[in-house]
Formats: structure tokens, C-alpha cells, sequence
């Protein structure tokens, strides 16, 4: 597997929970290209405060739910906040491995030793281990690699995992059972046993 599947769009940001049923919302409209851009650009779908950030995160968010498909789409913008927050983190793991990797190893591990927190260490550790066997990864800068590891603590945080990005303490969650049908549909199977693994 290459750095870039592997990475998928990680350093694009966390759950973002509403925004992503705004994406959902837009895409179930089934819109071409000209009608995503006008949504995006000209109505601000998103309420971001420059065409930027607005921009790369539609990207970000399209990357993440267009392959989940329409049915997902729908439940995400009807199920409590705690279910689609899960439902998310199902799709980002299942857009980007590394995450998946990382709760099943190291923070499945910080589990095990009964450790209270994660530590900063512990992302720059996993990224080094997998340098080795991930093609390009090492080609990454060490900001790169940072802000990839901020958004996997927030994204954590954002699901309930731990309890913030900043203090990083582990935190007990229960997984819905709607999860696991979801992963078996979708055929997530490896990313919905790392979410059990490392909670």
C-alpha cells in the first residue's frame, strides 16, 4: 500500500459532524459538478469564513462519504449526534488505514497496560514503526506528520475515546449495535475491530 492510501485525507480534519450532514444532505441531491460548486462556493453550505476552507473541506468530507453511499447518507442526518459521530469515524477509518492501525495498535496497547492517557510519543512512535513498511511515508515532513496526529486526537476526542485532544485521557464508549451492521454492509469489517479493540 502507498503513504497516500494509506493516509487517505487525514490531515484534512476531524469528524466534523455538522458539516458532514450538510456533505451528506448535498450529495443525496446527487448534484454534477456545476451544481456541487454552486452549493459550495456561491450558497456557503458549509458557513465557512473563506472560500478556502470551505473548499478543501467539502473535498475532505466528499472523500470520506461518497463511498459509504445513499443509504448511509440518510441515516447519518437522522440518528442521534453519539451513533453518527460513530458512524463517521467508521468512514474516515475505512478512507484512511492509518487510523484503523493506529487504535488497534498502540492505543489498543495503551488500553492493555491500563495507561490513563495517550501520549504524544505514542502517534510519532506508530508513524516510525510503519515507515518501514508503508511506501512513501517517510517522505512526509515532521509538520505533516503532526497535524496528521493532532486530527487523529481530535477525532478520538470528537467520538468520546478520550476526553480531548490536549489532555488525551482514555475514556470508556459504548459502541452502538447499529455500528457493527454498518460495518458488515459496508464490508469494514477490520476497522469496526479496532474500534471494539481500543475501546
Amino acid at each position: 500500500m502507498t503513504a497516500k492510501a494509506y493516509l487517505g485525507d487525514i490531515i484534512g480534519g476531524s469528524i466534523m459532524l455538522r458539516e458532514s450532514r450538510v456533505i451528506a444532505a448535498l450529495l443525496l441531491r446527487q448534484p454534477d459538478e456545476a451544481q456541487w460548486i454552486d452549493a459550495i462556493v456561491n450558497e456557503n453550505a458549509l458557513q465557512k469564513p473563506s472560500l478556502h476552507s470551505a473548499k478543501r473541506m467539502a473535498s475532505t468530507l466528499r472523500k470520506r462519504l461518497a463511498p459509504m453511499g445513499p443509504a448511509f447518507w440518510e441515516q447519518l442526518l437522522i440518528v442521534s449526534d453519539d451513533l453518527a459521530k460513530q458512524m463517521l469515524l467508521l468512514a474516515t477509518m475505512c478512507h484512511s488505514p492509518v487510523l484503523t492501525d493506529f487504535m488497534a495498535t498502540a492505543f489498543a496497547d495503551a488500553r492493555r497496560m491500563y495507561r490513563e492517557s495517550l501520549r504524544n510519543d505514542d502517534w510519532h512512535e506508530f508513524i516510525v514503526s510503519r515507515q518501514r513498511v508503508i511506501e512513501g511515508l517517510d517522505s512526509y515532513s515532521e509538520s505533516s506528520i503532526q497535524k496528521m496526529g493532532n486530527n487523529v486526537f481530535k477525532i478520538l476526542a470528537d467520538v468520546g475515546y478520550i476526553e480531548s485532544g490536549r489532555s488525551r485521557k482514555l475514556q470508556n464508549i459504548y459502541l452502538m449495535p447499529e455500528l457493527r451492521e454498518w460495518a458488515t454492509r459496508l464490508d469494514c469489517q477490520k476497522a469496526y475491530d479496532a474500534m471494539e479493540s481500543a475501546r
